[in-house]
């Protein structure tokens, strides 16, 4: 026979063709599971973003507070430093103030005009001082104060029952809230009070300074 002639084997189809589909099915659980890793991954990266946003916003809100806080207590500071900054000056001012009313006390003679012109200075100059926060401590007739006053002078008086002010020698003066000068008073004391040679000044609010006698 020749070769044309000779009858063709059949192909035997390949064994196991049956065995692939398990392998495409595991690629499938594999892509999926890596799939679901990613995404839980994902996630956590999320939630810590997340938590980092929210502990920003928290400090940031912190700060916020601090700053507000610390703007007011320097506008508190500036308000005090504006209130008492010119208590220098008002104590500098105050023997120009002392003089007129000195000269207004004298025996008045024929120079009314004078007279006349120093009261109206007076009492401008008054009138200023007020706009600018300085008030007169004049106690006669009230009790002795010595945060206050500065007792010059002091005598028995019998019926008194404390220590009261008599006389006024020099008024005092406060800027605002703030003793700057006290007042120098005479006071009477009750009967059988010991007495004291050296005067009672006041304990606060002369910034320091000795007033002599």
């Amino acid at each position: 026979m020749s070769d044309e002639e000779q009858p063709v084997a059949p192909q035997e189809e390949p064994q196991g063709g049956a065995e692939r589909e398990p392998e495409s099915t595991e690629v499938e659980v594999a892509g999926e599971g890596g799939a679901a890793i990613g995404d839980k991954a994902f996630q956590e990266e999320l939630q810590n973003l997340q938590q980092e946003i929210t502990r920003f916003r928290e400090l940031y809100l912190r700060k916020l507070a601090d700053f507000d806080n610390y703007r007011k207590r320097q506008e508190r500071e500036m308000v005090e430093f504006r209130r008492y900054s010119n208590a220098e000056l008002m104590r500098d001012c105050l023997p120009i103030l002392d003089n007129l009313e000195r000269a207004l006390s004298a025996p008045g003679g024929d120079g009314k005009g004078l007279r006349e012109g120093v009261e109206l200075v007076l009492r401008q100059f008054r009138e200023i001082l007020g706009r600018h926060g300085l008030s007169e401590v004049d106690p006669v007739d009230h009790p002795f104060d010595p945060t206050l006053h500065e007792a010059i002078q002091r005598y028995e008086v019998s019926g008194v029952e404390e220590a009261a002010v008599v006389q006024v020698l020099q008024k005092g003066y406060r800027l605002g809230e703030r003793l700057i000068r006290p007042a120098l008073v005479i006071v009477a004391v009750p009967s059988g009070s010991v007495a004291q040679t050296a005067p009672e000044r006041a304990s606060e609010g002369n910034n320091g300074q000795n007033h002599r006698n």
